[in-house]
């Protein structure tokens, strides 16, 4: 009897679940699918009990998959691919990189062009919340990966993508977005569009409820998108373009993307789909895991399941039975317990691997001891260089691990806290200024640094008003005392006013 496995795809405002057995190395048969709403009072342990009402649900392994908003991205390079090497640096490196301390997150990686790795982290408290709450009413939660890697590591399994390409999965209220490079993702963000805002804008242009509107949305009957419409895919797609550009300019992209996948409920909406063609003059794929991984339906649940809406959900079952080209959080502490396994397999497939482990062993001997030196010196000498780059007052390397912990605690006490007031942090300063500083005022900040209660901000305004009212929204704030404004001078161009602020904090 085939295996089954349950994908949970958990969003901002429902659950989407699919009961997948799995046939052979590809194909499937999906025997239940359904779709919980998330009660904005009862909230997500509702919804999960309601689902496990179904017994179907319950009692099977079961792959999560949440949003790219529960996570934080960062790209990290090593001079090394070894992944054991990689696990013992990641959190020396992910520490300056995360506004939380490492101990307290749970990070994993996947491999990117030119010595490169995406590293998603996530806070241990959140892991153990979803375990928690999953386990206690379905079954064993074997991983926990991000929506937008699990789709990708389905799409890229069998062919090549081309040189830059983005997947797009279009929810309800958000758009998750994965960047790729050749077969790598190479960035993940959330963009704030949905299908709320399609269905509001053809709301006012046919001057119909959101209710009609998201019908006749549905069921594509209209016979032209209004200006209102249009407007609000356009914004998406010019928003969606300059992401783009931004990574091309830094480096993360190489080439624009030439391939662009859509799934998620608006997938489907024409329009969107024109305003990608035109903006990005690029081919517009529907992702259907159901003809891509020939998978069969329950007859009873044929009509009225949509590929679009649960693909995620999809790709969550079968990211159980796939090997690592995807991230897990349910790792260290919170690793899955090996469940529903048969013995016999196990001791078949533990032979094979003691065979292929005793053979790399034999060869190991054999292995030129000149090349592991050359090796080694290299790496000392990488070792050196990041030394020496990030700690060039230090006259001996020692212990470069923990003079540079040494030297970051230093620098902590020195930029992290501020004497009278230890509990408030320079994240919290910086948060505090974004939210003074309205997002309408048309404000580049081109300077900040702060050091002994004290922090200068420089940057250009569009008139002297501007700054003014900069200084009096600043001064609002519990944490600071005194707002001083500094020499203003016209730009270059004359269009602007450049501005020095002085902020004493309390």
């Amino acid at each position: 009897m085939p295996q089954t496995f349950l994908g949970l795809d958990i969003g901002q405002s429902t659950i989407k679940a699919v009961v997948l057995a799995k046939k052979g190395l590809t194909g499937g048969h999906i025997l239940a699918s359904r779709i919980i709403e998330i009660n904005e009072n009862q909230g997500v342990e509702s919804a999960l009990k309601k689902l496990s009402e179904d017994k179907i649900f319950r009692g099977i392994p079961c792959g999560v998959s949440l949003p790219p908003t529960e996570m934080m991205f960062r790209q990290v390079h090593l001079p090394f691919r070894d992944d054991n090497r990689i696990r013992k640096t990641l959190a020396f490196e992910l520490e300056p990189l995360i506004p939380l301390p490492v101990e307290d997150a749970i990070a994993d990686y996947l491999m990117i062009p030119h010595d490169g790795l995406l590293v998603a982290a996530m806070t241990k408290n959140n892991v153990r919340y979803w375990i928690e709450k999953v386990e206690a009413t379905l079954g064993d939660v074997s991983i926990i990966d991000v929506s937008t890697s699990a789709l990708a590591a389905q799409i890229t399994d069998n062919r090549k993508q081309a040189n830059s390409g983005m997947i797009l999965d279009i929810g309800r209220y958000s758009t998750n977005a994965a960047f790729c490079e050749g077969n790598a993702i190479v960035h993940i963000r959330s963009l704030a569009f949905g299908g709320h805002l399609v269905t509001e804008a053809l709301a006012g242009d046919i001057s119909a409820t959101k209710d009609e509107a998201e019908h006749i949305k549905i069921t594509d009957n209209f016979s032209q998108a209004g200006a209102k419409t249009i407007e609000a895919c356009r914004h998406f797609c010019s928003e969606l373009k300059n992401t783009a550009e931004y990574m091309k300019i830094n480096g993360v992209l190489q080439n624009d993307p030439t391939r662009i996948v859509l799934t998620g409920g608006g997938s489907l909406f024409n329009p969107l789909q024109t305003e990608l063609r035109s903006i990005f003059s690029s081919d517009i794929e529907i992702l259907d895991f159901i003809h891509t991984k020939q998978l069969e339906i329950e007859k009873n649940i044929q009509n009225k399941f949509s590929p679009q809406i649960m693909n995620t959900a999809i790709a969550a079952a079968l990211r159980i039975s796939t090997g690592r080209k995807s991230f897990n959080f349910r790792q260290g502490d919170f690793a899955a317990k090996n469940t529903g396994l048969n013995f016999k397999k196990q001791l078949k497939w533990a032979g094979i691997i003691a065979g292929i482990i005793i053979v790399l062993a034999f060869f190991n001997q054999l292995f030129d001891y000149g090349l592991k030196t050359k090796r080694l010196n290299v790496i000392k000498k990488q070792i050196a260089f990041t030394f020496q780059k990030n700690f060039p007052e230090a006259t001996n390397m020692v212990d470069p691990v923990q003079q540079l912990k040494a030297r970051l605690a230093e620098n902590r006490k020195t930029f992290d806290f501020y004497e009278d007031l230890p509990e408030t942090t320079t994240i919290e300063l910086l948060k505090e200024i974004s939210r003074l500083i309205p997002a309408s005022s048309n404000i580049l900040i081109s300077g900040l640094t702060y050091e002994k209660g004290v922090i200068s901000l420089k940057g250009e305004a569009k008139t002297i008003d501007d700054v003014t009212s900069i200084k009096n929204e600043l001064l609002k704030s519990k944490y600071f005392k005194e707002v001083t404004m500094g020499s203003t001078s016209l730009t270059k161009d004359g269009g602007k006013v450049e501005f020095n602020l002085r902020i004493e904090v309390k």
